[in-house]
């Protein structure tokens, strides 16, 4: 996307959002001023990621910062192996639902090796349960990519990122933004949830992901989102 069109999605922000999305920026730049930076923006479905890594994208084409985008959900196995231990089951969500090695393949490190090296930011349609055409990209030598997506800091991602921001929203919130995507039903401690929610549990446990991350922030008023502050930070 051309960057005088992401300039114009600044228009719409809040003051909160406006202060935030700039703050993050600023001070992922402040840590990383120059190279190729990977930045995460991850937390339990329904806390509104993808809005979010948008959003930064902005934030960082307003600060002159090149910026890609990209999310694991564009990196999903097909469904036959995704689903092989069910359709229901978390150890299967967490375990099988992502192509975490095609991720870092074709994506996460030849962005970071910078030169010339080509990149791709999808590789699967999700809706036609296929791979996509092949379509490399290129970027400058201080460009930023930022990847939205769940269990960003497994053990096979761990140490890939510049910088990780974790996001946070109750349940009922969390649980009516899956109904309006999924069509699921709003409760997010329902049983049509139990897969998404234990296999966040068992992550949780093992990666302790928020305790790592960079940033935390409380997205639950996705218009007012605000910056948590814990000893990670």
């Amino acid at each position: 996307m051309a960057d005088s069109a992401l300039l114009m999605r600044a228009a719409s922000w809040t003051p909160e959002q406006k202060q935030l999305y700039t703050q993050l920026a600023e001070l992922m730049l402040r840590r990383n001023p120059s190279g190729r930076r990977l930045v995460a923006v991850e937390g339990r479905d329904g806390t509104g990621k993808t809005h979010f890594a948008d959003a930064l994208q902005v934030a960082f084409a307003r600060a002159g910062v090149e910026a890609f985008r990209a999310s694991v959900d564009d990196f999903h196995r097909p469904q036959a192996f995704r689903y092989r231990q069910g359709r229901d089951s978390p150890k299967g969500y967490y375990e099988d639902a992502f192509d975490t090695e095609l991720l870092d393949r074709v994506l996460l490190h030849p962005f970071r090796m910078g030169g010339s090296t080509g990149f791709q930011t999808r590789a699967f349609d999700l809706h036609r349960d296929a791979p996509v055409e092949m379509a490399w990209e290129s970027a400058g030598p201080d460009a930023v990519l930022i990847v939205d997506g769940v269990f960003l800091q497994r053990p096979a991602l761990a140490g890939k990122w510049h910088a990780v921001v974790y996001l946070e929203a109750t349940d009922r919130v969390r649980g009516e933004r899956m109904r309006a995507r999924d069509g699921a039903h709003p409760d997010v401690q329902h049983e049509s949830h139990r897969r998404y929610r234990e296999a966040h549990d068992f992550y949780e446990s093992n990666s302790t992901p928020r305790r790592k991350a960079a940033f935390i922030v409380d997205n639950t008023d996705w218009r007012k989102p605000f910056q948590s502050f814990a000893d990670s930070c």
